[in-house]
């Protein structure tokens, strides 16, 4: 499966992309097994915050900075880290 994520906002607004596929990263498989995207809550009006648009295999979901814990936080983290 692929996972997209994109991150916008911030203070300076610098968007940031990175996009990993499952079948070369056998974390990357169980870090998606964890998230559910139906259940993230939309972004809540904070200034400057980050907001991470994500994408697994065609379902999405924008998530705030403060809305981003637990194995969402760890999915995030994992695909953006790989793409260096």
């Amino acid at each position: 499966m692929k996972v997209s994520i994109v991150r916008t906002g911030g203070f300076a607004g610098i968007e940031r992309r990175a996009q990993s596929d499952s079948a070369g990263d056998p974390l990357l498989a169980r870090l998606v097994d964890r998230v559910d995207l139906r259940a993230v809550p939309p972004p809540g009006r904070i200034p400057d915050q980050f907001l991470y648009e994500i994408d697994i295999d065609g379902e999405c979901a924008v998530v705030g900075e403060a809305q981003l814990s637990g194995p969402l936080r760890e999915l995030v983290h994992h695909v953006l880290g790989r793409a260096g």
